[in-house]
C-alpha cells in the first residue's frame, strides 16, 4: 500500500481550491443624490459693493410711493402708460475706480424665471405722447390728446428722461430708478444679479441688514 506524503496532500488540495468557482463580487453601491434646495433670499433691502469698489444698495421692489419715483409714476399714469416695478438704488462711488450707470438688474425665482430691471428712461420717453404726421398728440395707448395737454405731457416726458440718464461717475453719489415690466415679483428669490457697468458678467447683491 502506497503512503501519501504531506506534500502530495498540499498538491492535491491546491488542486481542488484553483477548481473552485470564484466568490461573486458585491457592486458597489450606487452615490446617493441629495436634492439641492436653492437658498433663498426675501424680497426687500439688498446691498453688493462691486468688484471695482462702488457700494450699492437698493429695495427690491421699491415701492411706487417712494420719493425719488412718486413724480414717475405719476406721469405714468397721466400718459397711461403700464403698469411697473421700480428698484430704486443709491449709489456711492467714492471709492470706486470705474463709473456705475447700473445697466441691468437680473433677478431669478425659484422655478428659474428670470426678471430683469432697465433704464427708466427709456420707459419714460415709450410713455410720452406722440406727434403724428396729421399734426396730432398720441398717447402709446392710442388715445388722441388736444394740443395743450399733449404739448404739457410731451414737455414734461422730456424733463423727465433727462434727469434720469444720468450716472454715477468715480468719486460721486448718485441715485438711479431702473424699472421691471414684470409687475408680479415673488416675494422671494434665488439670485439677485446686479450689472453696474454696462453689460457683461453680473455682479450678485445679498441681503443688507
Amino acid at each position: 500500500m502506497k503512503h501519501l506524503t504531506i506534500a502530495t496532500f498540499a498538491a492535491a488540495a491546491l488542486a481542488l481550491s484553483s477548481c473552485a468557482a470564484p466568490a461573486a463580487s458585491t457592486p458597489a453601491p450606487a452615490p446617493v443624490t441629495a436634492e439641492v434646495t436653492p437658498t433663498t433670499l426675501p424680497a426687500g433691502k439688498f446691498k453688493l459693493t462691486t468688484v471695482s469698489g462702488a457700494d450699492i444698495t437698493f429695495t427690491l421692489p421699491t415701492p411706487a410711493t417712494d420719493p425719488a419715483v412718486k413724480a414717475i409714476e405719476a406721469y405714468r399714469v397721466k400718459t397711461g402708460g403700464a403698469p411697473v416695478s421700480y428698484l430704486v438704488a443709491e449709489v456711492d462711488n467714492r471709492k470706486g475706480t470705474e463709473l456705475v450707470n447700473m445697466y441691468q438688474v437680473n433677478v431669478f425665482d425659484a422655478e428659474g424665471t428670470e426678471y430683469t430691471f432697465g433704464d427708466v428712461a427709456q420707459t419714460i420717453s415709450a410713455w410720452k405722447p406722440s406727434y403724428t404726421s396729421d399734426y396730432k398728440y398720441v398717447t402709446a395707448a392710442g388715445k388722441v390728446l388736444d394740443d395743450a395737454t399733449g404739448s404739457a405731457l410731451s414737455s414734461e416726458g422730456t424733463e423727465l428722461h433727462n434727469a434720469h440718464i444720468g450716472d454715477a461717475d468715480v468719486a460721486e453719489k448718485a441715485t438711479m430708478v431702473l424699472v421691471s415690466e414684470a409687475t408680479k415679483l415673488p416675494s422671494e428669490f434665488t439670485r439677485v444679479s446686479v450689472q453696474p457697468s454696462g453689460g457683461g458678467e453680473g455682479e450678485d447683491a445679498t441681503p443688507a441688514p
